[in-house]
């Protein structure tokens, strides 16, 4: 009867504990470079999910052909963008073969390469329920769960810790890129090393903080940037491309993780400049950005704008004489002038725009947001907060006939109701087809382009007048 040995480790159900009797450590392979060896980093991002990584270091180099690891790399990286050039002898320095070495250690590849061989694993005493022992077994397999043999039995089931004789070749603590090098220079040089990788994304988020009388208000621009690409970047000088950058390949679906939301870093406005025809906006200080962390860092302060607030309702449907009485909405808009003479004057990221308004008692509300595309200086922004309450557009059309070849006369009443107590400034922009004229109207109109009018209303509340009526009529030719 074999003696039985008695462990204290604790039970982990469906989870394996991995002992190694030698030192953890990888075989290397001529001589080794290390992140912490950097001496800068640069990372520059793109909002299509792409950075691209620029670091310097010091690298200690064989003297004529021989092997290099560069560990400390994205997991991410796009290998056929690696650039590497010696900074101390460019002429003397080339990089001969490339490899991205990413077969990582883990539990799972440990024990894939152990599939076929003998090891120990801590199983429970069949003896005694308390107990633990330890024996030699065979890993069959190592799919969902290990499945080992032990003597002529098959064992599935719960284990403590297995333990390894030795580390199996060729995994690595950490993505590293294997060159074989000609040097001819001097036996220490820095390297310039740069490459794409995915799994970064940055987008540009606004809080915009309006005034009670609705022409004033405050913006802040924050960045917020997302790393998954298996590496942590720190120390790193950080630049931001905004623009739509052609990349020739699908872009790359970031999974969604666990992330770490990072703390906002104190307001410091990033420097923006125009590069090739995108733009650039560069952080003045070093920053640290975690690996699968989201991280805001200040991109503009605007402390004090003017805005205006806009009631506009507009319509673009075809004109149909049997569709009754249409009910329209009239949608809420905030516009500001994004010019320096209004506090801005700085090219805006596209992003989403939240905006704040104090009530009455004191407190902060959510009034609406709206999306904004990549908007230059000097620009006009208009901002959807959402839907008029208290003012409602109804429109009918009274008339429609045929009045020549191709040409078709309509006219449209519209009534106005505002049911608020102080007079309402309302846009009524409507969308007309063909080659059109209007023939009669009640009201001025101003056209805005070559589809489009505008009637600019000054509705007073229903307590004074119940409704305003405007009607016109329009000729167009098909």
């Amino acid at each position: 009867m074999k003696a039985r040995r008695q462990f204290q480790t604790p039970r982990f159900a469906m989870k394996t504990l991995i002992t190694i009797s030698l030192f953890l450590c990888c075989i290397l392979l001529g001589r080794t470079s290390w992140a912490e060896e950097r001496a800068s980093l640069t990372v520059t991002i793109y909002n299509h999910g792409q950075a691209l990584v620029n670091e310097v270091r010091e690298v200690d180099l064989p003297s004529g052909s021989g092997l290099v690891e560069f560990s400390g790399v994205a997991e991410t990286i796009e290998a056929p963008t690696l650039q590497v050039r010696s900074l101390t002898a460019p002429e003397a320095f080339v990089v001969l073969d490339m490899n991205y070495e990413y077969d990582l250690i883990s539990v799972k590849s440990l024990l894939d390469r152990y599939v076929g061989k003998t090891l120990k694993v801590v199983l429970p005493d069949p003896h005694d329920r308390k107990s633990t022992v330890l024996r030699e077994a065979v890993l069959l397999a190592n799919n969902d769960r290990p499945i080992f043999q032990v003597d002529d039995q098959i064992f599935v089931g719960n284990h403590d810790a297995v333990y390894l004789a030795e580390m199996p070749a060729g995994l690595r603590p950490r993505p590293t890129l294997v060159w074989l090098v000609r040097n001819d220079g001097p036996p220490r040089q820095r390297l310039d090393v740069s490459y794409l990788a995915g799994g970064m994304n940055w987008r540009a988020d606004y809080v915009l903080k309006v005034d009670r009388d609705n022409q004033r208000a405050a913006l802040s621009g924050w960045v917020t940037l997302d790393n998954q690409s298996g590496m942590a970047f720190d120390q790193a000088a950080l630049k931001l491309v905004a623009g739509e950058v052609n990349v020739v390949r699908p872009e790359p679906a970031l999974m969604r993780r666990d992330m770490v939301m990072a703390a906002p870093m104190a307001a410091e406005q990033m420097q923006q400049e125009e590069f090739f025809e995108y733009h650039l906006y560069s952080l003045p200080r070093p920053v640290d950005i975690a690996n699968r962390q989201t991280k805001q860092v200040s991109l503009l302060q605007a402390p004090e704008m003017t805005l205006n607030k806009k009631l506009i309702a507009r319509y673009g449907g075809y004109p149909n004489p049997g569709q009754g009485t249409i009910k329209q909405g009239v949608d809420v808009f905030l516009t500001f002038k994004n010019a320096e003479a209004n506090g801005l004057g700085l090219p805006l990221p596209k992003g989403i725009v939240r905006a704040y308004q104090e009530s009455r008692d004191g407190s902060t509300l959510f009034i609406g947001e709206d999306r904004i595309d990549h908007t230059p200086r000097d620009a006009d922004v208009e901002l959807r907060m959402g839907q008029a309450f208290d003012v409602n557009v109804e429109r009918t059309m009274t008339a429609h006939e045929q009045v020549g070849r191709n040409v078709i006369r309509y006219t449209w009443e519209i009534r106005v109701r505002n049911s608020k107590d102080e007079p309402q400034h309302i846009l009524l922009e409507d969308t007309l087809f063909g080659d059109w004229r209007i023939t009669t109207s009640s009201h001025d109109h101003e056209r805005l382009d070559a589809r489009r009018i505008r009637f600019t209303l000054d509705v007073p509340p229903s307590s004074q007048q119940d409704q305003l009526l405007l009607t016109y009529t329009v000729e167009t030719r098909s």
